[in-house]
Protein backbone atom coordinates (compact mmCIF):
# COMPACT_ATOMS: atom_id res chain seq x y z
CA UNK A 1 0.00 0.00 0.00
CA UNK A 2 1.61 3.49 -0.84
CA UNK A 3 1.85 5.85 1.77
CA UNK A 4 -1.18 8.08 0.32
CA UNK A 5 -3.83 5.20 0.43
CA UNK A 6 -2.59 4.13 4.14
CA UNK A 7 -2.77 7.33 5.29
CA UNK A 8 -5.96 7.77 2.97
CA UNK A 9 -6.95 4.71 5.27
CA UNK A 10 -6.03 5.79 8.40
CA UNK A 11 -8.20 9.28 7.88
CA UNK A 12 -10.96 7.07 6.86
CA UNK A 13 -10.49 4.96 10.45
CA UNK A 14 -10.40 8.20 11.96
CA UNK A 15 -13.30 9.69 9.70
CA UNK A 16 -11.63 12.53 8.93
CA UNK A 17 -11.10 12.68 5.00
CA UNK A 18 -7.95 13.80 3.57
CA UNK A 19 -7.10 16.57 0.64
CA UNK A 20 -3.52 15.80 -0.66
CA UNK A 21 -1.64 18.69 -0.30
CA UNK A 22 2.32 19.33 -0.98
CA UNK A 23 5.53 20.38 1.61
CA UNK A 24 8.10 20.58 -0.84
CA UNK A 25 11.30 17.90 -0.51
CA UNK A 26 10.00 16.42 2.88
CA UNK A 27 7.77 13.94 0.55
CA UNK A 28 3.72 13.59 0.38
CA UNK A 29 1.88 15.83 2.60
CA UNK A 30 -1.64 15.30 3.46
CA UNK A 31 -4.19 18.34 4.89
CA UNK A 32 -6.77 16.82 7.05
CA UNK A 33 -10.41 18.30 6.01
CA UNK A 34 -13.59 17.92 8.19
CA UNK A 35 -14.14 14.55 9.82
CA UNK A 36 -15.63 13.98 13.50
CA UNK A 37 -13.80 14.22 16.86
CA UNK A 38 -10.29 13.12 17.54
CA UNK A 39 -8.84 12.82 21.13
CA UNK A 40 -5.48 12.18 22.05
CA UNK A 41 -4.83 8.82 22.88
CA UNK A 42 -1.59 9.31 25.82
CA UNK A 43 -0.47 12.45 27.58
CA UNK A 44 1.99 14.40 25.51
CA UNK A 45 4.64 17.04 26.88
CA UNK A 46 5.46 19.38 24.55
CA UNK A 47 8.36 22.14 24.68
CA UNK A 48 7.54 25.58 25.11
CA UNK A 49 7.83 26.33 21.33
CA UNK A 50 4.66 23.71 21.16
CA UNK A 51 7.30 20.92 19.77
CA UNK A 52 8.01 17.56 20.51
CA UNK A 53 9.27 14.46 18.84
CA UNK A 54 9.16 10.99 18.60
CA UNK A 55 12.02 10.54 20.81
CA UNK A 56 10.66 13.32 23.86
CA UNK A 57 7.69 13.89 22.64
CA UNK A 58 6.47 11.56 26.34
CA UNK A 59 9.00 13.35 28.55
CA UNK A 60 7.71 14.12 31.77
CA UNK A 61 10.57 16.08 32.95
CA UNK A 62 10.43 18.91 30.51
CA UNK A 63 7.71 21.02 28.71
CA UNK A 64 4.06 20.83 29.74
CA UNK A 65 1.52 18.59 29.89
CA UNK A 66 -1.12 18.08 26.78
CA UNK A 67 -3.81 15.47 28.53
CA UNK A 68 -4.91 12.14 27.08
CA UNK A 69 -8.30 12.57 25.78
CA UNK A 70 -7.80 16.62 24.84
CA UNK A 71 -9.84 17.09 21.91
CA UNK A 72 -7.46 17.88 18.48
CA UNK A 73 -7.78 18.46 14.96
CA UNK A 74 -5.60 17.10 12.64
CA UNK A 75 -4.51 19.10 10.57
CA UNK A 76 -1.27 18.06 8.05
CA UNK A 77 0.31 15.16 7.89
CA UNK A 78 3.34 14.44 5.94
CA UNK A 79 5.99 12.16 5.45
CA UNK A 80 7.64 13.19 9.18
CA UNK A 81 5.54 15.98 10.45
CA UNK A 82 1.79 15.62 12.23
CA UNK A 83 0.41 19.68 13.00
CA UNK A 84 -2.40 19.41 14.96
CA UNK A 85 -4.48 22.26 16.91
CA UNK A 86 -5.77 21.72 20.40
CA UNK A 87 -9.73 21.92 20.37
CA UNK A 88 -10.03 23.96 23.49
CA UNK A 89 -7.11 26.58 23.79
CA UNK A 90 -6.49 26.92 19.70
CA UNK A 91 -3.22 26.11 19.99
CA UNK A 92 -1.09 24.81 17.10
CA UNK A 93 1.35 21.38 18.09
CA UNK A 94 3.87 19.84 15.77
CA UNK A 95 5.30 16.69 15.96
CA UNK A 96 7.77 15.09 14.16
CA UNK A 97 9.51 11.90 14.04
CA UNK A 98 13.08 11.80 14.71
CA UNK A 99 15.84 10.64 12.81
CA UNK A 100 15.95 7.07 14.69
CA UNK A 101 12.14 6.52 14.22
CA UNK A 102 11.78 3.43 12.13
CA UNK A 103 7.87 3.33 12.66
CA UNK A 104 6.39 5.00 9.54
CA UNK A 105 3.90 8.42 10.54
CA UNK A 106 1.01 6.37 9.72
CA UNK A 107 1.53 4.14 13.10
CA UNK A 108 2.07 7.26 15.00
CA UNK A 109 -1.58 8.81 13.89
CA UNK A 110 -2.66 5.77 15.14
CA UNK A 111 -0.88 5.46 18.75
CA UNK A 112 -1.78 8.79 19.26
CA UNK A 113 -4.93 10.23 18.19
CA UNK A 114 -8.04 8.08 18.14
CA UNK A 115 -11.80 8.42 17.97
CA UNK A 116 -12.70 8.17 21.22
CA UNK A 117 -11.13 8.64 24.51
CA UNK A 118 -9.40 5.78 26.36
CA UNK A 119 -11.49 4.58 28.95
CA UNK A 120 -9.87 5.01 32.30
CA UNK A 121 -12.44 3.75 34.93
CA UNK A 122 -11.63 0.54 34.85
CA UNK A 123 -7.80 1.12 35.21
CA UNK A 124 -6.05 0.45 38.77
CA UNK A 125 -5.39 3.74 41.29
CA UNK A 126 -1.80 3.56 40.38
CA UNK A 127 -2.78 3.93 36.31
CA UNK A 128 -4.93 6.39 37.40
CA UNK A 129 -2.87 8.70 39.17
CA UNK A 130 -0.06 8.27 37.11
CA UNK A 131 -2.15 9.15 33.80
CA UNK A 132 -3.90 11.96 35.80
CA UNK A 133 0.09 13.22 36.29
CA UNK A 134 1.56 12.56 33.49
CA UNK A 135 3.96 10.35 35.14
CA UNK A 136 5.13 7.09 35.83
CA UNK A 137 4.76 5.32 39.66
CA UNK A 138 5.56 1.92 41.06
CA UNK A 139 2.78 -0.35 40.14
CA UNK A 140 1.76 0.92 36.68
CA UNK A 141 0.65 -1.24 34.25
CA UNK A 142 2.47 -1.08 30.83
CA UNK A 143 -0.97 0.32 29.02
CA UNK A 144 -1.07 3.01 32.34
CA UNK A 145 2.74 4.06 31.33
CA UNK A 146 1.69 4.03 27.60
CA UNK A 147 -1.19 6.19 28.31
CA UNK A 148 0.62 8.48 30.96
CA UNK A 149 3.68 9.20 28.97
CA UNK A 150 3.32 7.58 25.76
CA UNK A 151 5.13 5.15 23.88
CA UNK A 152 9.57 4.76 24.67
CA UNK A 153 11.52 5.59 21.53
CA UNK A 154 11.59 2.47 19.40
CA UNK A 155 15.71 2.25 19.07
CA UNK A 156 15.95 1.92 22.61
CA UNK A 157 12.45 -0.32 23.40
CA UNK A 158 12.19 -1.92 20.27
CA UNK A 159 9.38 -4.12 21.52
CA UNK A 160 6.76 -3.45 24.40
CA UNK A 161 7.39 -6.67 25.27
CA UNK A 162 10.74 -6.23 27.46
CA UNK A 163 11.01 -5.62 30.91
CA UNK A 164 13.05 -2.29 30.56
CA UNK A 165 11.75 0.52 28.89
CA UNK A 166 13.63 3.33 27.61
CA UNK A 167 12.62 7.27 27.72
CA UNK A 168 14.53 10.20 27.01
CA UNK A 169 13.47 13.47 29.29
CA UNK A 170 15.58 16.02 27.43
CA UNK A 171 18.91 16.42 25.52
CA UNK A 172 20.90 13.46 26.27
CA UNK A 173 18.91 12.81 30.10
CA UNK A 174 17.26 9.32 29.65
CA UNK A 175 15.64 7.13 32.08
CA UNK A 176 14.56 3.65 32.46
CA UNK A 177 11.36 1.97 33.74
CA UNK A 178 12.06 -1.37 34.94
CA UNK A 179 8.63 -3.79 34.48
CA UNK A 180 8.13 -7.08 36.64
CA UNK A 181 5.13 -8.83 36.34
CA UNK A 182 3.85 -6.28 33.67
CA UNK A 183 3.61 -3.91 36.48
CA UNK A 184 6.43 -0.79 37.37
CA UNK A 185 9.03 -2.46 39.55
CA UNK A 186 11.41 0.95 40.05
CA UNK A 187 12.56 3.44 37.60
CA UNK A 188 16.14 4.45 37.40
CA UNK A 189 17.45 8.19 36.08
Amino acid sequence: MTRRFALLALASALALPMAAGSLGCGGPSYVVEGGGPTYLMTNLHPDARRRMTSLNATSPRGGTLLPICTPVTLERINGRTIIFRADTTGLRYIYQLHRSTRAPIEEHVQRYFGTQCPNMAAMTPEDQAGIQNGQVYQGMTKQGVIMAIGYPPEHQTPTLEADTWTYWATGNNRFEVYFANGVVSGIRN
